[in-house]
């Protein structure tokens, strides 16, 4: 292996590490006003670690918090 394709190979592995520490440090910064607002909505405040899952993950808790109903939250417009 020459020292360029070590480089090389280095280089990558470095980026995909980064990578995962700033996913990580995002998901941390989420996760915890997250955590707060679905325990004060009525829901499991565990809602908020979909966070973790790339990609989609916030996707998931915002579509859970925007199109369910809230157990602890106003009531619904259609039961007014």
């Amino acid at each position: 292996m020459t020292l360029v394709a070590w480089l090389l190979g280095l280089g990558a592995s470095l980026f995909i590490f980064g990578v995962v520490v700033v996913h990580l440090l995002m998901a941390l910064v989420l996760i915890i006003p997250t955590w707060r607002i679905c325990t004060r909505a009525g829901f499991s405040g565990a809602l908020s670690l979909f966070h973790l899952v790339p990609l989609i993950g916030s996707f998931i808790v915002m579509g859970v918090l925007a199109f369910s109903d809230w157990p602890n939250g106003e009531a619904p417009s259609g039961k007014r």
